[in-house]
C-alpha cells in the first residue's frame, strides 16, 4: 500500500511537471502571437501612452526610428546582389503594384458602386443610416486606392522566410507610385480634387526608408563589423519587437477614436475588410501559382499587394474631403483596415513559414 502511494505521487507529479512543461513549451514557440494579444491588451487598458502626441511619442520613436531601424537591419543583412536580383523580378513587381493599384481599386469599386445605387433607389436610402452605409461605402473604395506600407509588409514577409528583397523594392517602389497614382485614383473614385504634399512625402520616404538602407549596406560592407558578428544579432527578434511596438501604438490610436457608427455598423464593416482582405490574399496566391511563382515571392506578394498605407491614406482623405461632415465617417475603414492587416499578418505567419519551408526543394528555374 504505501509504496503503491508513492508511485502514484511519483506519477501525479511527473504529470504535473509534463503539462507545465508543454505550457512552457508552447508559450515559448508562440511568443510572437501572445505578445501580439498582449500588445492589444495593453493599448486598451491606457491607450493615451502610445497615441500621437503622447508619452511614448510614437510619430518618432515608431514611425522614424522604428521603421528607420528595420531598413537599416535589413541593409545589414541583405547582399547587394540579391537586392539587385530582386529589382529585375519584373513579373512580380508587376503582380504585386498591378493588384494594389489596378484589381483591387477595380474590384472594390465596381462592388461598392453597385451596393451604392442599390440604396440609393431603396425606399429610406436617404435616412441617415444610410448615409453613414454610404460614407463607410466610399471609405472602403478611397481604401481600395491606397498603395502598400513601407514596412509591415517587410517585417511579416522576412518574419515568414520570405523574399526580403522584393518586399523592400516593392514597398518603397509601391510607396512612390502610391505618391502620384493614388491621388488620381481616389479624385477619379470620389470625384474631388486635391492637392497633395508630394515633396513632404518624398522627403519622409528618403529619410525612412532609402537613407537607412543604404546606411545599413555602407556599414555591412564597410569592415566595421565582421560578417562573423552580423550573423550573431538577433535580427528576427529585434523586427518582431518592432512589430510589437507598431501593433500597440496602432491599436492605441484605433481605441482612442470615437466611433461615429453604431455597434452593428460597426461589427458588419469589420467583416467586410476581414473578407476582402483574406480574399485579396488568396487571390494574389492563386494569381502567383498561375506564373509558377516560388513560395518565398508568393508570400512575399500576398502582403505587399493587400496592406494598404495609412500613412498615405490619411492625409489624402483629408484633403478630398476637407469641410465634409462624414469625413470622420470616411476614415473609419482605413482606422480599421490598418490594425487588422498587421494583426492578421502576424497570426498567419507561423503557418505561412511552414508552408515556405515545405518548397526549400523548388525548382529554382521557376519564376521569381
Amino acid at each position: 500500500k504505501v509504496n503503491g502511494v508513492k508511485v502514484q505521487r511519483t506519477v501525479r507529479k511527473s504529470q504535473g511537471g509534463s503539462a507545465l512543461h508543454r505550457i512552457v513549451r508552447f508559450a515559448r514557440a508562440q511568443w510572437f502571437i501572445l505578445c501580439v494579444f498582449a500588445s492589444i491588451g495593453l493599448a486598451k487598458m491606457a491607450p493615451w501612452v502610445g497615441v500621437k502626441g503622447g508619452p511614448l511619442k510614437p510619430e518618432f520613436t515608431v514611425k522614424i526610428l522604428g521603421v528607420g531601424a528595420i531598413f537599416f537591419m535589413s541593409g545589414l543583412s541583405l547582399k547587394t546582389e540579391e537586392l539587385a536580383k530582386a529589382a529585375m523580378q519584373v513579373n512580380l513587381h508587376a503582380t504585386i503594384q498591378g493588384f494594389s493599384l489596378a484589381v483591387t481599386p477595380l474590384l472594390v469599386c465596381t462592388v461598392a458602386g453597385f451596393l451604392e445605387s442599390i440604396i440609393n433607389t431603396a425606399p429610406g436610402g436617404g435616412s441617415s443610416g444610410m448615409e453613414d452605409v454610404l460614407s463607410l461605402l466610399m471609405g472602403i473604395k478611397v481604401l481600395s486606392c491606397l498603395p502598400p506600407p513601407v514596412s509591415t509588409g517587410l517585417i511579416l514577409t522576412k518574419e515568414t522566410d520570405g523574399n526580403e528583397a522584393a518586399a523592400i523594392f516593392n514597398g518603397t517602389i509601391g510607396a512612390f507610385m502610391g505618391v502620384i497614382f493614388t491621388p488620381m485614383l481616389v479624385m477619379a473614385v470620389t470625384g474631388g480634387s486635391a492637392d497633395v504634399p508630394i515633396a513632404n512625402i518624398i522627403k519622409k520616404l528618403f529619410i525612412t526608408v532609402v537613407a537607412p538602407l543604404l546606411a545599413g549596406q555602407l556599414t555591412k560592407y564597410s569592415g566595421v563589423f565582421s560578417a562573423k558578428f552580423l550573423k550573431t544579432i538577433p535580427f528576427s527578434t529585434m523586427r518582431s519587437l518592432i512589430l510589437l511596438t507598431i501593433i500597440y501604438t496602432t491599436f492605441c490610436g484605433t481605441f482612442m477614436k470615437e466611433l461615429e457608427i453604431t455597434m452593428g455598423y460597426f461589427f458588419g464593416l469589420v467583416g467586410v475588410l476581414l473578407l476582402q482582405q483574406v480574399s485579396n490574399m488568396f487571390l494574389v496566391k492563386s494569381i502567383c501559382a498561375a506564373q509558377g511563382m516560388k513560395r518565398t515571392d508568393t508570400v512575399a506578394a500576398m502582403f505587399c499587394a493587400v496592406h494598404k498605407s495609412l500613412t498615405l491614406g490619411m492625409p489624402i482623405t483629408g484633403i478630398v474631403f476637407e469641410g465634409d461632415p462624414k469625413l470622420a465617417v470616411i476614415t473609419i475603414p482605413l482606422l480599421v483596415y490598418h490594425p487588422m492587416q498587421i494583426l492578421l499578418g502576424s497570426l498567419l505567419v507561423p503557418t505561412l513559414k511552414k508552408w515556405v519551408a515545405g518548397g526549400q526543394n523548388e525548382d529554382p528555374t521557376r519564376k521569381g
